[in-house]
């Protein structure tokens, strides 16, 4: 029934069928977000983990610039309103999608499992290396010496190199099944990421990079 209406959406405006757009082809005002918009439709995308970085870009850029305030300052109340409205969602759903980490994540929470949910354990690949790599940090906060500091840092250098694997194997997670059938085992590996990035992070901190830019940057 939804999609039935949407498809018979007029343009508050000037009474053009807009259908699921955001921006009435006949007037270009601003048009409400559909209910219940996930950030793939958003953007005018199938709903998919694997996406085309073309298209991702290209539709994010159009619906950017058609949407943005600055095209809609001198326009009516409404038309502000929602301009900002959709081009704060188009800016999300860009950050989000186009980041393979932040995708699989919202995925799982399309699919009512979000990351955090029955997720208080460390991954058990990771037990033994967040065991040892703690272990370590607090010695060099108790009893730091350049000898244990390089050692650290050796440490983070392999973990890190491990998140990139872990990183660049989603996409032929992706890839496989669509992510159909496949939320347990996305969920394992985004777990683990999300370990070893806090992970890096307080390697960060106790060797003086608490800033959050140094070589094992989460970002």
């Amino acid at each position: 029934m939804e999609g039935s209406e949407r498809q018979d959406a007029q343009c508050w405006r000037c009474a053009a069928a807009v259908g699921a757009e955001l921006v009435c082809p006949r007037c270009e005002a601003p048009q409400p977000l559909p209910p219940g918009s996930d950030l793939f439709a958003v953007l005018g995308l199938p709903r998919r983990l694997v996406l085309d970085g073309e298209d991702l870009e290209r539709s994010y850029h159009t619906r950017s610039r058609a949407l943005h305030p600055d095209r809609h300052q001198t326009a009516e109340a409404r038309a502000r309103q929602l301009s900002e409205r959709a081009s704060a969602m188009v800016n999300r759903a860009y950050r989000t999608l186009r980041d393979p980490v932040a995708r699989g994540r919202y995925w799982l929470e399309l699919h009512g499992n979000p990351l955090h949910l029955d997720n208080k354990e460390v991954p058990a690949a990771l037990v033994a290396d967040v065991f040892e790599t703690q272990e370590k940090l607090e010695e060099l906060r108790t009893s730091p010496t350049p000898g244990l500091q390089d050692e650290v840092t050796r440490t983070g250098d392999a973990l890190a190199a491990r998140l990139r694997g872990l990183q660049e194997d989603l996409s032929r997670l992706y890839a496989g099944q669509n992510g159909d059938g496949l939320l347990g085992e996305l969920k394992r590996r985004l777990s683990e990421i999300a370990y070893l990035r806090t992970l890096l992070g307080d390697i960060e901190a106790a060797l003086g990079d608490g800033d959050g830019r140094g070589p094992h940057s989460r970002h």
